[in-house]
Order: C-alpha cells, then structure tokens, then sequence
C-alpha cells in the first residue's frame, strides 16, 4: 500500500499544477475569481468557528491583546542586553566578593526531618519469575 501511495501522490500533485497552469494560461480571470471565492470561503469558516469558540468559552468574537506590544518587547530586549554587557562577569564578582569577606564559621544549618513517604507495602510472588518467552 505504502509503495502504491508514494507513486499516486506526486501524480496528483503534478496533473493539480498542469490544472492550474492551463487555467492561468487559458482562463486567467476564471483562475482569480476561483482564488477570491476560495479566499471567501476560507474567511467565513474562519469566522464562523471563532463565532462558535467565542460562544463557548464566553469571549468576545475578537478579544482585545492583552500584554506587551512587539515593540515593548523589543525596547525590553535591547536595555536587558545592555545591562548584561556592561555587568562585570560572574566568575570575577564571585573572588571579589570571597576575597574581601574574612573567613568567619559557617553558620549552623537547622536539620528538619522530612515526612516520610507514604508508601505502602504489596503483598505478592516475588519469588515468581517471569516468562521472558513473550517478548
């Protein structure tokens, strides 16, 4: 079937592109008014499933966006990645930071016990062995 099908669909796709060729050649105006009422068609579909989305779910048909615009975003990106440049590198921060603190005993950290896991025992044949014959 595979084989069958991998010869069918490029035949189709090619007699669907010589369609459309000889009918851009041929009938150019028949070929845009084909696309407009395609276009037209696809328009209302798609209206009418947000209409029905929007009954559903109890939205407006074309809800307001909600959020930063693309260009906030990208004023946001551009000062974000300005300050990073101009931070000192980390591993530099880090040596500074160890080499001008004197060495004092960490503090103590408070052990807590945490809840046991509430697992429970199933009793069974553990001593069963499986049939590895039916893998």
């Amino acid at each position: 079937m595979r084989s069958f099908m991998k010869y069918i669909i490029p035949v189709v796709f090619l007699f669907a592109l010589l369609g459309l060729g000889y009918q851009l050649m041929f009938n150019a105006a028949g070929f845009l008014i084909n696309l407009l009422v395609i276009a037209g068609f696809a328009g209302l579909i798609f209206l009418v499933i947000r209409w029905v989305m929007a009954r559903r779910y109890g939205t407006s048909l074309f809800p307001a966006r909600t959020g930063p615009t693309r260009a906030q975003l990208r004023k946001a990106k551009r000062t974000s990645s300005k300050k990073a440049e101009t931070a000192p590198p980390s591993f530099l921060s880090r040596g500074a930071k160890t080499a001008q603190a004197p060495k004092s005993k960490p503090a103590r950290l408070s052990k807590h016990k945490t809840a046991n896991p509430h697992l429970t025992v199933i009793e069974g044949k553990k001593n069963k062995k499986k049939n590895r014959a039916l893998f």
